[in-house]
């Protein structure tokens, strides 16, 4: 039999592990639960991949999409009209680095843009900030670093998949300056250049010179990390 527990905004939340194996059975126990929520303000259900026989029988019965990852899709019921339903992963996360080591720009071309560019990527799911900056310069450039400090935020409509991308650029301390591409299928070349070359490139484009000219002319304006009590143990705070 399907359970539920009650959430602190007034609705129902599916324990998919109770959720029965058979299409009818689900079909039963879904409006059997419906039924019973009247006086609520939204169910929630996560359906497997494993299940998706389930779907069908949920948007037809009124549920919505809300928000998927790649095993799980989350679908809603709204019980009430005009219910404040919360958004979720309507943006990406991504990170840059602006590694400098003996006067020299730590410094990228993909595949698939003329010109250098940071080193940075996507911030994976469970990932940290500190450990996707870490994750993605080595991945791309083979150098070892050390996150410093936040000096950047940008904020991009429309970005990739339609989503709004927001990117973070950090600067790091190299631990080593060798240099070995690691995900040669997006990373044609990294090396190391002197900044005003970066800075002069046609090539590059205006956001990069931007926030690597600020990092050099102001260095004291950044955020670090700061040691605070949180009621998440994942948290990061910068400031």
């Amino acid at each position: 039999m399907i359970k539920t527990i009650s959430d602190k905004f007034d609705g129902v939340i599916v324990d998919n592990s109770t959720l029965p194996d058979s299409t009818d059975g689900f079909r039963k126990e879904i409006e059997q639960l419906i039924e019973c929520s009247k006086n609520k303000k939204l169910i929630w259900i996560r359906i497997p991949s494993y299940k998706a026989d389930f779907i069908p029988i949920l948007t037809k019965l009124h549920f919505e999409f809300h928000h998927c990852d790649g095993q799980d899709l989350m679908l809603i019921r709204k019980m009430m009209p005009d219910v404040l339903v919360p958004t979720t992963k309507n943006f990406i996360v991504g990170v840059g680095a602006i590694v400098v080591c003996d006067g020299k720009l730590l410094v990228i071309k993909d595949k698939f843009y003329a010109g250098y560019k940071l080193p940075g990527g996507h911030i994976d799911k469970d990932e940290s900030i500190k450990g996707a900056l870490k994750r993605e310069v080595y991945e791309e450039t083979g150098v070892g670093i050390e996150f410093e400090s936040i000096v950047n935020i940008g904020h991009f409509r429309n970005g990739q998949f339609g989503e709004s991308n927001l990117y973070i650029v950090c600067t790091a301390r190299a631990l080593s300056k060798e240099i070995y591409v690691n995900d040669s299928s997006e990373i044609a070349e990294a090396r190391w250049i002197f900044p005003e070359v970066f800075l002069r490139s046609k090539e590059v484009n205006n956001y990069n010179k931007s926030v690597v000219k600020a990092a050099i002319n102001n260095g004291e304006l950044k955020l670090t990390e700061q040691k605070i009590e949180l009621r998440v143990t994942s948290g990061e705070v910068f400031f």
